[in-house]
C-alpha cells in the first residue's frame, strides 16, 4: 500500500517546505541592511566577511532545504498518479 502524499503528514512537510524556501529568499534580500548594521559596529574587517559567508550561507541553505522537501512532495505525488 503506497503513501498518500496528500495525508496530513505530507502536506506539512510541503507546507514546511515552503516556509522553508520562503524565510531563506526573505533573509537573502535583507542581508545587506544587517550587514549595515554590523558595519557600524566597528568590527574587524574579516569579521564582517566571515558573518557575510555565514548569512549567505545560511540563506541558501534554508532555501534548498525547502526546495527539497517541495520536491519531495511532488515526486511522491507522481508516483500515486
Amino acid at each position: 500500500m503506497g503513501r498518500n502524499p496528500h495525508s496530513g503528514q505530507e502536506l506539512l512537510q510541503l507546507i514546511w517546505g515552503a516556509a522553508l524556501a520562503l524565510m531563506g529568499l526573505a533573509f537573502f534580500f535583507r542581508i545587506p541592511g544587517i550587514m549595515q548594521q554590523v558595519k557600524q559596529m566597528d568590527y574587524l574587517f574579516s569579521v564582517q566577511v566571515f558573518l557575510r559567508v555565514c548569512f549567505y550561507l545560511m540563506a541558501v541553505i534554508l532555501v534548498s532545504g525547502g526546495g527539497k522537501k517541495i520536491y519531495n512532495f511532488l515526486q511522491a505525488r507522481e508516483k500515486t498518479d
